[in-house]
């Protein structure tokens, strides 16, 4: 009988130790802590097309009086952060806090770069007077800059008219204004108002790759041209020429408008030869004068007139003889 009571005092004991252990267990300790709130914990942060991006933190404290905290930070890419220098905490309390990384400059930056930032805490007055620098507490993350898409296209004024039956180049301007390397894609030429006109050179344009200033690279154009081609029998006319493309990144798309001066072939010839002086000379003879004159044919002398002409004069000279 004893036996079994101490093994049943025994039983008791141990649970109430474990019970105890457990309660412990479940007893916050004295002190503070600081870190991320569970949305912004292991990943980059996306910033807009602003350069600003929000984040949260949270402050716990488990002291038995309020602790006052100075923030101090550091961040890459010349960003700014939008926060508390000062922040107090109540005793045995948690409070959540928001910051804003701000101020970037994304289109400066090659799409999808990263920053870091890093914030340190340090609490202003311990209780026990201790050094606070060993104190202090550091939280750090990244943020990502966004890709942003802005491919331009324009046509370039040729400057001088194309008679019909020609050819003529103009020059296709692509810019990359954009933070990432872009393609021009579905391109598409229209000439309004002339029919006449044909228009050639889009597979020149379709899938050219122009890079960014920002992925490494000094130049972010590209120029190809397109053809332009009036029938033989187009008219003297201005005419409109309109391109679209669209940005492969997403960036939109891009339409430029330009003007061009279509000269017709002159139909007039001058195969009738000249007709006569006048026509040759502007209406003024030889001699001065205005150019008009009258031709007058004088009569034909009959057969036999000039006969008995030839009679009389043999007469009168064997008289004289």
């Amino acid at each position: 009988m004893r036996k079994s009571v101490l093994i049943l005092v025994s039983f008791m004991v141990l649970s109430l130790s474990s019970i105890s252990a457990l309660a412990q267990d479940d007893i916050p300790q004295p002190g503070w802590d600081i870190g991320w709130n569970e949305d912004f914990e292991d990943i980059t942060w996306l910033m807009d097309t602003d350069g600003e991006v929000m984040v949260e933190f949270w402050v716990d404290n488990q002291d038995p009086l309020p602790i006052d905290i100075n923030i101090a930070w550091e961040a890459d890419l010349d960003a700014d952060l939008d926060i508390s220098e000062s922040i107090n905490i109540a005793a045995q309390s948690n409070k959540t806090f928001e910051v804003t990384i701000t101020n970037v400059t994304v289109i400066e930056h090659l799409a999808n770069s990263t920053g870091n930032v890093r914030i340190t805490a340090t609490r202003a007055s311990p209780i026990d007077g201790s050094d606070v620098t060993l104190d202090a507490k550091v939280i750090e993350g990244d943020f990502e800059i966004p890709r942003i898409a802005d491919l331009d296209v324009e046509l370039i004024y040729l400057g001088f008219p194309v008679s019909a039956g020609t050819t003529a180049m103009m020059e296709v301007v692509l810019t990359n204004n954009g933070n990432m390397r872009d393609k021009a894609v579905s391109p598409t030429i229209v000439a309004q108002g002339c029919p006449q006109l044909s228009l050639d050179g889009l597979s020149e344009v379709e899938n050219t790759v122009v890079n960014s200033v920002h992925d490494g690279n000094q130049i972010n154009t590209v120029t190809v041209e397109v053809s332009i081609s009036p029938a033989s029998s187009h008219p003297s006319k201005e005419c409109t020429i309109e391109l679209a493309i669209v940005s492969e990144g997403g960036g939109g798309t891009s339409i430029t408008t330009q003007f061009v001066d279509i000269e017709a072939v002159n139909s007039n010839s001058d195969d009738g030869g000249d007709d006569d002086d006048s026509s040759s000379n502007g209406g003024v003879d030889d001699n001065g004068g205005d150019g008009s004159f009258i031709k007058e044919s004088m009569p034909a002398t009959s057969l036999f007139a000039t006969t008995a002409l030839i009679v009389v004069v043999a007469i009168i000279i064997r008289r004289d003889e």
